[in-house]
């Protein structure tokens, strides 16, 4: 059972968590403040799927398509490569770019978080000063 000191110290917590609504917010400056990074690995995704659908034979957007169920690990099994340069850049290049990508979206979130329990905190001396 727990104490009403506990259960008052994990009630204040949950005070503590921000809205969906400015965690978005934030979430979007955030990401906007790594645009550079974002767009190089989106380009990357994008160039080294134009490479695959050429050397597949299977169209620019197949290709794309490819590299981004690829790169984001997803693996439908709709389209699969068939030449070594496409299974390597398929297996081996697009998973640790999409992992890239991936963890940099994470990473923004936790900032995101962050910066608006800081505000938060920051609000409400405020308001008992």
């Amino acid at each position: 059972m727990m104490s009403r000191k506990k259960k008052k110290n994990i009630e204040d917590d949950i005070e503590d968590i921000i809205s969906f609504r400015d965690f978005f917010r934030i979430f979007l400056k955030v990401m906007y403040a790594m645009r550079k990074i974002l767009t190089a690995l989106f380009t990357f995704i994008i160039l080294l799927g134009i490479l695959v659908g050429h050397t597949e034979g299977i169209g620019w957007s197949n290709g794309i398509y490819l590299a981004f169920v690829s790169a984001l690990t997803v693996g439908y099994g709709d389209i699969t490569p068939h030449t070594t340069i496409g299974r390597f850049v398929c297996v081996g290049i697009l998973p640790i770019t999409g992992m890239l990508l991936t963890g940099i979206m994470v990473a923004g979130a936790i900032k995101a978080i962050e910066i608006g329990n800081r505000e938060m905190r920051e609000e409400r001396e405020k308001k008992s000063a």
